[in-house]
């Protein structure tokens, strides 16, 4: 019986392990909502009071007691999208308790939430209306999502970050090693380093200038993949001698197809990816999680061919992202991480047609033995029980399937 850590690093090496491993949790886009995972306690017959708020997606951290439980294998280090340590002496007294969706939470101390009369809740800027489960902020907020000011126009003022804060590489190198030291998990780290998804101007400014002006674009991408290069070599004396995977994210897709469209993408895109992920490997052994939603089908094996090692959340509602179709588009070159429960394609369903719809599509994706079990992104907070529990049963009924090894 391999423990999480060797299952995980001899199935990331190709090798052949006793089970498909379980990576539910396991990063900032493959866990559920805070609601959804206090009914997976239930399910699972844990009582942990536990249930903290890992992002502003309102998604989970994975405790040991569920991950045990569910016979989980991967543990998010931690994210930039929290100001809280997960793990460790320093996460004591980091997090405040809070009562949100009914149920009771815990939320990072440098969060603040207010409480309306009428039953909404402020996070920040960002409103939970009565009922609800997200929270959304208006528009308008002066600052694109990327973090670069509207004002940033041009390539020669853009100058990313080519350094990590220490207090940031300080704290995660002591957490990994804390992770790596108490338990036998294989660790994953979040979403650290800086990424190519840039939108200076805004979206649309960003949009425009990708058709007007490709040579500006390309050197906003270069700059960006610099300071990537720059910060994973920081990351990696950090934490990469406890890290097996790492991530990064670029929402390049809807449910259409890719947004740009591939052969715009082809043109502007790929090689500085290329780039990233060719040398990605010559410093560092944790492998790249590519987190992208959307139908992304017509680029995948150009992932593969940049180097992407892990590609999630697989969403197999989106046009052309049928599981079987995705497994012979990629072969054997690509983790597919996530796809085995669509909260959008199941909706409505009973517990018997999840458990049917689950269990074919880790056995389509897991051809060959390159999938890391999970849902498709963070599942809703209203998510079903029954729903929940016909995932997992799935799961656990297939998982040791001689035709889903690597071949």
């Amino acid at each position: 019986m391999m423990t999480p850590r060797q299952r995980v690093r001899a199935f990331l090496a190709g090798h052949a392990v006793d089970r498909i491993p379980n990576g539910l949790g396991g990063c900032e886009t493959a866990g559920l909502h805070n609601l959804a995972y206090h009914h997976l306690k239930q399910v699972l017959g844990v009582d942990d009071p536990a249930n903290r708020i890992a992002t502003f997606m309102t998604n989970a951290v994975f405790e040991p007691t569920v991950l045990d439980a569910m016979e989980g294998d991967l543990v998010l280090l931690g994210s930039r999208m929290c100001p809280s340590p997960f793990w460790g002496d320093e996460s004591a007294g980091q997090w405040q308790p809070l009562r949100l969706w009914g149920i009771q939470v815990q939320a990072a101390r440098a969060w603040q939430f207010r409480h309306e009369a009428d039953g909404s809740w402020w996070w920040g800027g960002a409103r939970c209306p009565p009922g609800g489960l997200y929270f959304d902020a208006p528009g308008g907020q002066g600052v694109t999502a990327d973090g670069i000011d509207d004002e940033v126009l041009s390539p020669d003022d853009y100058h990313p970050p080519h350094e990590l804060p220490e207090g940031l590489l300080a704290s995660l190198e002591r957490q990994a090693r804390w992770l790596y030291e108490n338990t036998d998990y294989a660790i994953c780290s979040g979403e650290v380093i800086q990424d190519l998804q840039l939108k200076p101007g805004g979206l649309t400014a960003w949009w425009s200038r990708l058709l007007a002006d490709p040579p500006a674009c390309h050197a906003f991408l270069a700059k960006a993949v610099e300071a990537a290069l720059a910060q994973l070599r920081q990351l990696d004396q950090a934490i990469g001698p406890y890290v097996e995977i790492l991530g990064i994210a670029d929402d390049m897709g809807d449910t259409r197809g890719i947004t740009i469209g591939p052969d715009r993408w082809r043109d502007i895109y790929r090689p500085h990816y290329q780039r990233l992920f060719s040398e990605w490997h010559t410093i560092t052994r944790m492998k790249a999680n590519l987190h992208t939603c959307g139908a992304m089908a017509a680029i995948l094996p150009d992932l593969a061919d940049c180097g992407v090692d892990l590609y999630n959340p697989v969403q197999t509602s989106a046009d052309g992202m049928a599981p079987q179709s995705l497994r012979d588009r990629v072969g054997d070159r690509l983790i597919l991480y996530g796809g085995a429960y669509d909260a959008v394609s199941l909706a409505g369903a009973t517990a018997d047609q999840v458990y049917d719809r689950v269990r074919a599509d880790i056995r389509a994706l897991g051809r060959g033995g390159r999938y890391l079990f999970a849902g498709v992104h963070n599942l809703p907070g209203d998510m079903p029980m029954a729903h929940l529990a016909a995932m997992l049963a799935a799961y656990r009924d297939c998982r040791s399937d001689p035709d889903l090894q690597p071949v």
